[in-house]
């Protein structure tokens, strides 16, 4: 994996070279990136990934591009170059509040390329591409959500435990054969709920990530019964209740 995003990156810089928008000697990922970072960004996975070229102009429809995944893996390249590589984290990309013109945080991690992702997925659906953050709901999704259920459930592994800093070794009497014991019980309540919530209201990961607390309200008259208001629209055509 750290490969192919080293590779990206130096198809990057190739890229932006051939096109004349970064000079020869340059690099655009370095640890004080130019202002225009995102622009140069946007340019280079337009230049893979979109049915436009450059300079505006149509890709011929013979010329193959690279599919909407491979624009988000070039994307996380970047991010993980600036961010890592160059130390600036993943902090949104923005002007410094004291340094005028002084630009802080990863050029990945930016409205503008953001803009442009989301402006990319909406083309690549249109044009017939799948929607890779659509997972289909299989026969077989029930059975692997009641194996999920069963496996939090194990004492081990739902009792909540007083937290000791130490390595992931799981315990003596568990019969887990050697397996790590990644989360303790409130990590897997959060997130067996978070994995029911997805299943029920057809949610992708991204969509579950955005819910917060005040979102759910536990209702007094019906115990056991949730309500949950999702903090973003959800096109269903009639409605309902899950």
């Amino acid at each position: 994996m750290i490969s192919l995003g080293l590779r990206l990156i130096a198809n990057c810089d190739g890229v932006l070279k051939k096109h004349k928008l970064l000079k020869d000697s340059d690099s655009l990922f370095c640890r004080h990136p130019c202002k225009e970072a995102p622009s140069l960004l946007i340019a280079w996975i337009l230049d893979v990934c979109d049915s436009v070229n450059i300079d505006g102009t149509q890709k011929p429809a013979t010329k193959e591009h690279g599919s909407y995944g491979h624009a988000q893996k070039m994307r996380a390249a970047a991010t993980y170059a600036f961010g890592r590589l160059q130390g600036l984290g993943t902090m949104p990309w923005h002007e410094s509040e004291l340094h005028m013109g002084q630009m802080l945080g990863n050029p990945s991690v930016s409205v503008e390329v953001s803009g442009y992702m989301c402006s990319l997925r909406r083309r690549k659906v249109q044009a017939g591409e799948v929607a890779v953050s659509a997972r289909a709901i299989t026969s077989a999704s029930p059975s692997l959500h009641s194996l999920l259920y069963y496996f939090n459930h194990r004492p081990e592994n739902w009792k909540i435990q007083v937290y000791q800093p130490g390595s992931r070794q799981p315990p003596c009497d568990t019969g887990s054969s050697g397996s790590p014991q990644w989360a303790g019980g409130r990590v897997r309540r959060f997130l067996h709920a978070a994995y029911t919530i997805a299943f029920l209201c057809l949610l992708r990961s991204d969509e579950v990530l955005k819910i917060q607390y005040q979102d759910l309200e536990f209702s007094e008259s019906k115990p056991g019964f949730v309500v949950l208001t999702l903090p973003f629209r959800k096109t269903h055509q009639n409605g309902g209740e899950c």
